[in-house]
């Protein structure tokens, strides 16, 4: 399954300021365990090997970070199950890394869009994101949509320039990268 999204990182004093201009539809905390081998191999081919724990089922995946499509990976569900079973990766020569924790806000969503604030907890660090899953028809909606949010920042006086946000949705990098980069510094 091909997914397409685009992310932000945000500041705690922007994700503060959206939480409280958006009613939120719904709320869930997620926890993705990640796999790799002890050189990180398989995170430094853009391939993420995880078990996300989400509203009592756990469902591993190995997701393709593809390069030659902007804000696209391809997602490939390998086993659901209610319990956490890590030899689904272990048997395949990887080891549990670490995991990730999101508090996840949905604050917008439509058949051909959703958007979200992620609250996120690993390796001793806390980021805040803001993402938004879109069918690839709707590519320019979603820009719409991240120039729209970017306005109620800068009304809000939470941001300065439009053009500094959309820095930062280039340079996004996913929850799995973020965590690797992390496990390497420690």
């Amino acid at each position: 399954m091909l997914e397409y999204e685009k992310k932000i990182l945000l500041t705690e004093e922007e994700y503060i300021a959206l939480l409280n201009h958006f009613q939120k539809v719904s709320s869930v905390k997620q926890i993705n365990y990640y796999f790799d081998t002890d050189d990180l191999s398989m995170n430094k081919q853009g391939i993420t090997c995880r078990i996300r724990y989400k509203n009592g089922t756990y469902k591993a995946t190995v997701k393709k970070h593809k390069t030659d499509i902007q804000d696209c990976s391809e997602e490939t569900i390998v086993g659901t199950t209610s319990e956490l079973i890590e030899d689904i990766f272990t048997s395949m020569g990887l080891k549990l890394q670490g995991n990730l924790v999101t508090n996840r806000t949905i604050i917008l969503k439509q058949n051909a869009y959703m958007v979200v604030l992620d609250k996120n907890d690993y390796l001793g660090r806390t980021d805040y994101e803001l993402e938004i899953e879109y069918i690839s028809s709707c590519e320019k909606y979603a820009t719409q949509l991240i120039w729209d949010i970017a306005s109620i920042l800068i009304s809000n006086g939470k941001l300065s320039h439009i053009e500094d946000f959309f820095g930062r949705m280039q340079s996004g990098k996913s929850k799995s990268q973020r965590f690797f980069e992390r496990k390497q510094l420690r």
